[in-house]
């Protein structure tokens, strides 16, 4: 009698540890709070943006340093300066010119070369490390002459360039400042009002460029 209720309990235990497990596991599967194996997680991350950008509208010039990642090759992530002809050189695809590009662009073109021969829908990020320090010079009747860096993207007003440097003198003739610039080899000579750009809006105002020499004559009394 005693061997038979052991026998018995036995049993029931054997039932229990089968079923516990079992309805553990359709618990889980009711419980949304419940953890799950890594793989259904990973499974649930959404798909990187092929194109993750760093830079703005910045456009891209020979001699800056850009960084190029390819998400999972991490063989092709590479670092490196932009050659005079705006070129970079990457692996699989070789030399490839990016310059005059902002950094979105030239993901989509780098990721566009890879796509083309080599790597089934690449993931591409272009960050800018090092950009090309360029710079205008004023002379004349401002209170600081001198040379000054254009801020990043490389655009500023002639009267943000004269701020830059203090402003104008009192002796200054500031409706008849000239702009130097060469381009292509060639000089060219602008005549700019100063007066006319305190009341142009900002899209008429004259916009200065790397290797400018503006000039402010004085005012003859």
């Amino acid at each position: 009698m005693v061997q038979l209720k052991r026998l018995g309990f036995q049993r029931h235990f054997l039932f229990l540890s089968i079923l516990i497990p079992w309805v553990d596991t359709i618990t889980l599967g009711q419980n949304p709070n419940a953890s799950v194996p890594s793989r259904a997680v990973s499974a649930d991350i959404p798909e990187r943006s092929p194109i993750n950008v760093v830079g703005g509208d910045y456009i891209l010039r020979p001699n800056d340093v850009i960084s190029v990642t390819v998400f999972g090759e991490s063989d092709l992530n590479r670092e490196d300066r932009l050659v005079s002809d705006g070129t970079v050189m990457l692996p699989l695809v070789g030399r490839i010119r990016v310059a005059g590009q902002t950094s979105v662009q030239a993901a989509e073109t780098i990721r566009a070369a890879l796509a083309k021969d080599y790597l089934v829908n690449p993931q591409v990020s272009v960050s800018i490390t090092e950009t090309v320090k360029e710079t205008f010079t004023i002379i004349g009747q401002v209170s600081a002459p001198g040379s000054y860096p254009l801020p990043p993207g490389g655009r500023m007003s002639l009267l943000q360039a004269i701020g830059s440097a203090g402003g104008f003198k009192p002796s200054a003739s500031t409706g008849k400042i000239t702009v130097k610039r060469k381009e292509g080899g060639r000089e060219t000579v602008f005549k700019v009002d100063g007066k006319s750009q305190v009341s142009n809006s900002s899209d008429q105002s004259f916009e200065v460029r790397a290797g400018d020499v503006i000039n402010v004559p004085e005012r003859l009394f």
